[in-house]
């Protein structure tokens, strides 16, 4: 029996689906089908389930899962403690889908070619970060700071505003800022209800008194960006995604509001790992917010 065949269990009986296991492990649905097949031969009994919706446990796979748990966790420290023992460690970093493009390429190749080994795991918000942090699933993340919890260790790397994301001949294209109230009448396109924007922006403008209108909910940024040049309506993006905008022919422009801003860290499980992390990615030229 393998490791593997444990860890894809537990994702998959983490999140009763084995597409999204697949996504956790950085694995393919089918090879997490396979691993729990073999585990089921192995001791000849279903773990799980198909349903419509994705998997579900039968009481053997409650039993099993109930029994593995500390198995796998017993296998992730060793893991983690052996990291220390070599001469390139390696750590498996998250990060925001933002931050991922517009920050870590280059420094990643510089580690890498230093002979370090990062692997790099994409999440859509700092939400799951966390929560693949304080499982141990990852050693550190690019994140909002205002997830942090608990004991994990974090430093600040930048700050950043919000902007509003419009469409050319926009009315208020030409301003150079604006205000919450401004936004008042405006349909927008956001992701969904899960995306850090989308709730962020929803909670300020709710104390100016409206719910933004929500015209069109999709899943990439990217789609953000094609929807708000068509005209289906305008967006509120970080400052990061300013010059993607404006590659597209959009006005990017800044919205004067205190508390619309975020504070990206680099949090990690430990101090230790922090700090690693943190002087080997030369995260400190952050300081500044990055360059549009």
């Amino acid at each position: 029996m393998q490791v593997e065949w444990f860890r894809s269990f537990k994702e998959a009986a983490r999140w009763k689906s084995l597409s999204k296991a697949a996504e956790k492990l950085s694995l393919t649905q089918p090879a997490i089908s396979k691993h729990i097949r073999q585990l089921e031969a192995a001791y000849d009994v279903e773990l799980f389930r198909r349903t419509a919706a994705g998997v579900e446990l039968t009481d053997a796979g409650r039993r099993f899962g109930e029994r593995i748990a500390p198995v796998v966790q017993s296998l992730d420290a060793i893991e983690a403690e052996m990291r220390q023992y070599a001469d390139q460690p390696g750590y498996t970093l998250g990060s925001l889908p933002s931050v991922m493009k517009q920050v870590l390429p280059g420094r990643l190749r510089d580690y890498q070619a230093s002979g370090y080994q990062i692997t790099v795991r994409i999440r859509q918000t700092s939400a799951e970060l966390r929560e693949d942090l304080q499982q141990g699933d990852l050693d550190g993340a690019l994140m909002d700071a205002a997830f942090v919890r608990g004991r994990l260790w974090s430093k600040k790397l930048f700050s950043e505003s919000y902007i509003a994301v419009l469409p050319e001949g926009h009315r208020l294209g030409r301003r150079e800022s604006l205000g919450l109230d401004d936004l008042r009448d405006e349909h927008f396109v956001f992701a969904t209800q899960k995306c850090e924007a989308h709730a962020k922006f929803s909670a300020i403008a709710e104390k100016y008194g409206y719910r933004p209108e929500v015209k069109l909910e999709v899943d990439e940024s990217i789609e953000f960006l094609f929807n708000v040049a068509v005209g289906t309506g305008i967006t509120v993006m970080p400052e990061l995604f300013r010059a993607e905008a404006e590659l597209l022919g959009l006005h990017a422009v800044p919205i004067a509001e205190p508390e619309l801003r975020r504070t990206i860290v680099l949090a990690a499980r430990s101090a230790d790992i922090g700090s690693k992390l943190y002087r080997q990615l030369a995260i400190k030229q952050l300081s500044a917010a990055p360059k549009r």
